[in-house]
């Protein structure tokens, strides 16, 4: 379509002469100046004569001069003579004779000259009168005028409704002059850009934007101003503009058709998984409509998110042509233990009918490791003796599992190897425990096996030491249960271990309190901490203390000019007993660490000082053990016919030689996971972590205690500090007590490593929370009206935001049991789960 107009403005112009003699065979010049400027350069014939029905003048300025030639053609076979009558108007003249003879095949040139003298239209004609008659020739001069071509309609591509979709229309400048434009369109439909300017013969492309919001036929005119001035209301052009808009639907496919909860919504069930493994499976997303559908897929927002989410997914948004379908693979990674994970997908996209969620569930498993014996009894050995017994580690899942012994075996009467290792998936491994005791007495020791991932294994190792002059009663296995029940009793002093025993029971009957029915959290650290207190931290009962239980001595230096390298510090030993003590500590040839004196007698319910002595032989090295003392009464208490039963308490320590000149060694090692959470709401939690010397020299870590970063009270990490041989590794235990007032707190904890400015950064968030849960639908319920001896039902929803599992039940009055009932009455949530 073309549009155009013309200037106002004065017009010069002369009624247009006719042909005396009409003939059918020859057309009229036409009268429209569309057809006019068509036709004007194209040839005619008239009365035997090829000429061109009109000379238009188009580019002109005041004051000039602009010829053009009129060519006439005598086409036939005979002699033509014409007779020429100028123009009229003064403005166009021609200097040519009046009268001219055209042989059969010749031609002749007629100039015309135009001399515009005003800023207007200019019309006038040349007549030529031959023997059979007479014809005009138009003389026309325009004012330069705009013109613009656009189409008369333009289709859009089916559209989603609230997508959008795009096409474009051409506008073209077919005028002699700069021309504006201007376009006026209402919604859905939006053109871009919306006004500009286009040179002569200059054309763009135009965007055509539709954006329904309802599902119709849509038709509708955008006006274009144009010219000068594009806000001209007589400049104006229009193109009908039509688009159709769909509703948009998805659909979501799984691989197992019967896996839909009761909302009718798909879910994907991983599984067991074991921890720190990864499981991927995928569903299908798939487009039955006819439109094009943006998507985006993300998780429900409002959930438990402290862990962040155990689920990835590769596919974020996307657009779906009709038919098309999207491949979505999910990946579930779990880290801790025994927790089930859930999550929600929302697919969402514009202009749904319906909300579409894919449910994500799985359960991380770990290691489930057993010892074949809870005690090792090596019963009577002889003085300088040794003994060697066997136990097995088994592991009943699936997972690998990965263990350590907390016990230095160079520094103790018993030794446990291999001392760390790994015990294969439905495997099983044999460890060997020796015995070799330096001194007529019963020993006893509780050690701990940590295990990756789960709560530590307890092994009772006993035996008896006999010499040809002392030969201590023996102790047997069932000594052990009595003695954890008896000596409560049997101390009666205010500082007893009775009244630890009491305190510590006080505080976990407290949490038992915070912890209500609705929450699910009783481990078997918990019951054995119920009797004798951190078995991580006190091997066997607490009767007697060391302060501190550590010992770092990383700023020696030896020097050969020196007379004495050896660095000393105390520690404080206390009785807990009503008896006196004899302590005797391990001693161990050829080790930099000693202890004096190495024994000694402590009277009831007092303290001493002994001085723990580093001496390293050799420059340049890294040291770290675990000091051993042994506590037995010195005259038994009345127990009855009980054997007197030994508590065993150690001292880590660590130490280097490197001397101020010397570089320490270059550590090399992995800390997994670097981030620790601890959720809890009244139990006890617990985590591990895992530090792996991956190098070639042994390694040693050791807590920074910054001022502006302490650790609270109710977070222990255990061992704080210790030596890792290469290739070996260290299983850190991370524990929490809950408090009501310590809520979500974030402590990132350096360890130093090597003594030096090598660090590996711990976070751990500790987090006191109470269980939270939330309603779809607020906490109303509207039932329409039902008439009497009938039901109406309605679906309500659940959902867990806090990061403990919550068991719920609906409590009703009697009164209205007959009236209202809920199914399921009662159930248990899993973080993040909706019921």
């Amino acid at each position: 379509m073309l549009a155009e107009v013309q200037s106002p403005g004065c017009s010069t112009s002369i009624g247009p002469w006719k042909l005396s003699n009409t003939r059918t065979d020859e057309p009229l010049l036409p009268d429209r100046k569309r057809s006019r400027r068509k036709s004007s350069g194209q040839k005619n014939c008239f009365l035997g004569l090829e000429t061109r029905p009109e000379l238009l003048w188009e580019d002109w300025v005041l004051g000039r001069e602009y010829t053009k030639t009129l060519v006439l053609k005598n086409i036939r076979d005979k002699l033509q003579k014409l007779h020429i009558r100028g123009p009229e108007s003064m403005f166009f003249s021609t200097v040519n004779p009046e009268t001219v003879v055209l042989c059969p095949g010749t031609s002749f040139s007629l100039l015309v000259t135009f001399r515009p003298l005003q800023r207007c239209e200019y019309k006038d004609s040349i007549q030529f009168q031959a023997k059979e008659g007479s014809f005009q020739v138009c003389l026309h001069a325009v004012l330069p005028s705009h013109a613009l071509k656009v189409p008369e309609t333009v289709m859009l591509p089916l559209c989603a409704v609230q997508h959008s979709t795009q096409t474009s229309l051409p506008l073209k400048n077919v005028s002699k002059v700069l021309l504006s434009f201007k376009w006026d369109c209402a919604a859905p439909f939006q053109l871009i850009p919306e006004q500009g300017l286009l040179k002569p013969g200059q054309e763009c492309l135009i965007a055509v934007d539709f954006q329904p919001l309802e599902a119709q036929v849509f038709q509708q005119q955008a006006h274009c101003r144009f010219g000068e001035d594009g806000d001209k209301a007589d400049r104006c052009c229009t193109v009908l503009l039509q688009g159709i808009a769909k509703y948009p639907y998805l659909q979501v496919r799984n691989p197992n058709k019967k896996e839909r909860n009761s909302h009718g919504d798909p879910e994907l069930h991983f599984g067991s998984v074991p921890v720190s493994q990864s499981l991927s499976t995928h569903f299908e997303i798939f487009n039955p409509s006819p439109v094009n559908v943006s998507f985006s897929l993300s998780r429900l927002s409002g959930g438990a998110d402290m862990f962040g989410s155990d689920f990835s997914w590769d596919v974020t948004s996307g657009k779906m042509t009709p038919g098309g379908s999207q491949q979505v693979l999910v990946t579930y990674s779990p880290a801790v233990v025994d927790v089930v994970s859930v999550e929600y997908l929302f697919l969402s996209y514009r202009g749904a009918l319906s909300k579409t969620q894919i449910k994500l569930t799985g359960k991380c498993t770990g290691p489930k490791v057993c010892l074949s014996s809870s005690v090792v009894d090596f019963r009577c050995v002889e003085e300088r003796g040794s003994a060697v017994k066997t136990v097995e580690l088994l592991n009943s899942s699936p997972v690998q599992a990965i263990y350590q012994w907390n016990i230095d075996c160079r520094n103790s009467v018993f030794s446990v190897l291999p001392a760390c290792g790994t015990v294969l998936p439905h495997g099983n491994i044999k460890v060997k425990v020796l015995y070799r005791p330096k001194h007529p007495m019963a020993h006893h020791r509780r050690v701990a096996c940590l295990i990756l991932h789960r709560e530590p294994l307890f092994l009772d190792l006993i035996g008896t030491c006999h010499s040809e002059c002392q030969q201590p009663a023996i102790l047997k296995p069932e000594h052990l249960a009595v003695y954890k029940h008896q000596w409560c009793r049997l101390q009666n002093s205010p500082d007893s271990v009775c009244d630890l025993q009491r305190d510590q029971n006080t505080l976990l009957n407290q949490q038992e309190e915070l912890n209500s029915a609705s929450v699910i959290s009783v481990t078997p650290m918990e019951k054995f901490n119920k009797i004798s207190m951190d078995p991580l931290s006190f091997p066997s009962l607490p009767f007697v203390t060391i302060e501190p239980s550590e010992l770092l001595f990383n700023n020696k230096t030896t020097s050969p000019s020196s007379t004495s390298s050896a660095v000393s510090q105390c520690v404080s030993i206390t009785s807990h007993a009503k008896g006196k003590l004899s302590l005797i500590w391990t001693v161990i040839q050829d080790s930099p660490f000693c202890v004096a004196p190495s024994s000694f007698e402590l009277a009831p319910l007092k303290s001493t000082t002994v001085r723990v002595t580093y001496e390293p032989k050799q420059v340049n090295t890294l040291h770290g053990g675990e000091l051993e003392c042994f506590a037995y009464y010195k005259d038994d208490p009345d127990t009855g016919k009980l054997p007197c039963q030994p508590w065993c308490a150690t001292v880590r320590v660590i130490g280097h030689s490197f001397q101020p000149d010397k570089e320490h060694f270059t550590p090399s090692c992995i800390l997994k996971p670097h981030q620790v959470v601890l959720p809890t709401l009244s139990g006890i939690s617990c985590r591990t972590v895992l530090m792996q010397n991956d190098g070639d020299h042994p390694l040693t870590f050791c807590l920074n205690h910054r001022p502006d970063n302490a650790l609270p009270k109710s977070v222990h990490i255990l061992p704080a500090c210790g030596l890792i041989q290469p290739g070996n590794h260290q299983i850190i235990t991370i524990r929490a007590v809950p408090t009501e007032d310590s809520h979500k707190q974030l402590f990132n904890l350096p360890l130093q490593l090597n003594a030096a400015k090598f660090t590996k950064e711990l976070t751990v968030v500790s987090v006191f929370e109470k269980p939270r849960v939330s309603f779809e639908n607020g906490s109303r319920l509207y039932f329409h009206p039902t008439a009497v001896g009938s039901r109406t039902q309605r679906t309500h929803s659940i959902r867990n935001l806090s990061c403990v599992p919550v068991k719920f039940q609906w409590s009703i009055s009697e009164t209205e049991q007959t009236l209202i009932f809920v199914k399921p009455d009662a159930g248990k949530l899993h973080p993040n789960e909706s019921s």
